[in-house]
C-alpha cells in the first residue's frame, strides 16, 4: 500500500513540475479526439522528441505533452508507434486515471521504435515522446487500430 501511495505522490509531483511555467518555449499539445475509430483507421502525427524534464525512467520529455488524446468510447485495440530521425526515443503515456503511467523504451529489437498496444479505455491521455539522452529529433507518431 505504501508503494502505491508513493507512486501516486510521485505522479502528482511530476504533473506539478510538468505544469510549472518556465523560460523554455511552451508548446501547445495537439488534442486528438477519438470518438469512434474504424477498424482500419490510421493516423500519423509529427513532432519533436525530447525535452528538459527528467521523467524518472522514461527519458527526457518536454514540459507539456506532445499530444493529448481524448478517447470517448472504449477501443478494443489501438497501437501507438514512434519513429524518430535519431537518438533513443521513448514513449510515455499518462492516463486515463490518475497514477496510470505507461513507459516504452525503444530498443535494438524494435529498431528503436517504441510501441504500445492494447485496449484503450474511455478518458484523457497525455502522450510524451522523449529521448533517453535528452536529445531532440523529429518524430512520427503512428496511431493504428489495425492488428
Amino acid at each position: 500500500m505504501n508503494k502505491l501511495l508513493k507512486i501516486n505522490i510521485f505522479h502528482c509531483l511530476i504533473l506539478s513540475v510538468v505544469s510549472l511555467p518556465t523560460n523554455y518555449e511552451m508548446v501547445v499539445a495537439e488534442t486528438i479526439d477519438v470518438k469512434k475509430i474504424s477498424v482500419k483507421s490510421n493516423q500519423a502525427i509529427k513532432g519533436q522528441s525530447g525535452g528538459s524534464v527528467d521523467s524518472q525512467g522514461c527519458g527526457f520529455i518536454a514540459v507539456t505533452p506532445n499530444h493529448q488524446m481524448n478517447v470517448e468510447e472504449r477501443i478494443g485495440y489501438m497501437r501507438l508507434t514512434v519513429q524518430a530521425t535519431g537518438g533513443q526515443p521513448t514513449l510515455l503515456v499518462l492516463g486515463p486515471n490518475l497514477g496510470d503511467r505507461f513507459c516504452v523504451l525503444g530498443d535494438e529489437v524494435s529498431g528503436l521504435k517504441p510501441e504500445i498496444s492494447g485496449v484503450w479505455e474511455v478518458g484523457n491521455y497525455q502522450i510524451f515522446v522523449g529521448d533517453l539522452l535528452g536529445e531532440q529529433h523529429q518524430f512520427t507518431l503512428d496511431i493504428s487500430t489495425d492488428n
